[in-house]
């Protein structure tokens, strides 16, 4: 049997399909070697940001270990940021939670403006060019102005696909916003909001990609932890710093204290300070006056720390000063009082009792500025005296009022009879019950020791306040002074 014979169309046809099916074979070869290409380079891309990253975060880790200056830090942050990211430009501002802004801390030459700019300002960089990252490196922005600000409010990141053509960046014929993409970040760790971190795209690409994005937010993230890290350190390296010279600053403050009790004919006198915190707000202090008298004062500033120290310094100056040139205790405090009104602040001010002992005459004479009143125990009857005289704390009043107030008072010591000078640290203790240690208690103390002399009396007083406060730290500072009449 004869095979049939092919037409002439058949065959035009059949070699037209072959020459199409090869055609698309090829296309379609091209396509799979071009998707095959892509995926490669893409993964390029992929391998090579994530070195650029591992890089990054090498760096800061080195760097946080090595170099706690923070603008070191904020520039590797965004030096960093740029590489990962294959970025033009990029700038970190963090939170200054006092003027509640947000603040740049550091902004590289080349990114792109990221708030809106004053007209002024683009009127000067037409002019300078230089002036404009001048602006950007000091202007800071309100934390929920602006692009930055609402990607700090919201804590979300976001890209911005074109600076020029968002509205939060001020309006679109600014010629100083150029079509450049940014991607905005906060910067957070935990509950502690640090700030945004920003890069912006380089002139030969318009956007970021997705991938782009996610290395983006990784990269905040960790600059987050290492900044958060960072000020931890440098947080607790200024504490450190300030406890080293708040000792200092004690030990200095001890030296000014008396460093043994007086001798002085006919009486013993014992004193103690116990500060409530390194700094203490009072003072007591021994002065030798003509005639083989001695003077006595004890001192409580209001306030506790820092500024009560110095206070209590100066006024411990200018007691020694002036005590030497009067012979009444009234007169010496209202002088300390028109000397120091005029440098404690209205908050503040001095609660004082100056005493005078006179060997020769058995008579102690004593003025009050609105202290706690002394106390006398005497030895015939076994009682305590409260010595209750009108006064005026120093630095209320700049001198008329204070000095109508203050006067002086004489008392008599028989042998035996004991005075108790003490701030109110000791009658306003507190026990875990919020109940104070009282004056009737220290009346009792005082009574109980009072025969064992002044030395007893310090420590018996202040080791039944301890017992009081069942040994927790006082909340004020503690002084007294204890003056026996022994001949």
């Amino acid at each position: 049997m004869a095979t049939p014979s092919m037409s002439p169309l058949s065959s035009i046809l059949l070699l037209t399909l072959l020459i199409v099916l090869a055609g698309l074979f090829v296309v379609m070869h091209r396509r799979h070697r071009e998707r095959l290409q892509n995926a490669q380079e893409r993964q390029n891309t992929i391998l090579a940001e994530e070195r650029r990253l591992f890089a990054f975060l090498h760096d800061l880790g080195e760097s946080i270990s090595h170099d706690s200056r923070r603008n070191a830090i904020h520039r590797l942050i965004v030096e960093g940021a740029q590489r990962v990211t294959d970025s033009g430009g990029g700038a970190l501002y963090l939170l200054d939670e006092a003027r509640k802004c947000l603040v740049p801390k550091f902004h590289s030459d080349e990114c792109s403006p990221l708030v809106e700019l004053p007209e002024r300002i683009i009127a000067m960089a037409k002019q300078n060019p230089s002036s404009l990252l001048s602006f950007l490196r000091l202007h800071a922005v309100g934390k929920d102005v602006g692009a930055l600000g609402a990607v700090f409010t919201s804590q979300r990141a976001e890209i911005v696909a074109n600076l020029k053509r968002d509205a939060r960046f001020g309006k679109s014929n600014n010629p100083l916003h150029l079509p450049a993409a940014a991607m905005i970040s906060p910067i957070s760790c935990g509950n502690r909001h640090l700030g945004v971190l920003a890069v912006t795209s380089p002139r030969d690409r318009a956007t970021f990609d997705e991938n782009d994005f996610e290395v983006f937010r990784s990269l905040a993230e960790q600059s987050a932890f290492a900044l958060a890290n960072a000020l931890v350190r440098q947080e607790a390296n200024a504490k450190q710093q300030i406890d080293a010279e708040l000792r200092a600053a004690s030990a200095v403050q001890r030296i000014l204290l008396p460093d043994q009790d007086p001798k002085l004919n006919g009486y013993t006198v014992a004193g103690q300070n116990i500060p409530a915190r390194i700094l203490s707000g009072d003072f007591y202090d021994y002065i030798e006056l003509e005639g083989g008298r001695l003077g006595l004062v004890i001192a409580d500033v209001s306030g506790k720390g820092t500024a009560a120290a110095l206070i209590s310094a100066m006024c411990r100056a200018v007691m020694r000063t002036l005590a030497p040139q009067e012979s009444s205790p009234a007169a010496v405090l209202s002088k300390v009082n028109r000397q120091l009104f005029p440098d404690i602040r209205e908050d503040m001010f001095i609660t004082m009792a100056y005493l005078v002992l006179d060997p020769s005459s058995g008579e102690v004479i004593y003025s009050r500025a609105g202290h706690t009143a002394p106390l006398v125990w005497r030895a015939a009857t076994g009682l305590v005296e409260t010595l209750n005289t009108p006064g005026m704390a120093v630095g209320i009043d700049k001198g008329d009022v204070f000095e109508r107030i203050a006067r002086d008072v004489s008392i008599h010591l028989d042998p035996g009879d004991t005075l108790l000078l003490y701030t109110d640290g000791i009658s306003e203790a507190t026990d875990n019950k919020e109940l104070m240690f009282g004056e009737e208690r220290v009346e009792r103390a005082l009574a109980l020791r009072a025969a064992q002399g002044p030395r007893t009396i310090v420590q018996g007083l202040l080791q039944e306040v301890d017992v009081f406060v069942a040994g927790q730290r006082s909340l004020d500072d503690i002084t007294l002074i204890a003056v026996q009449k022994t001949a």
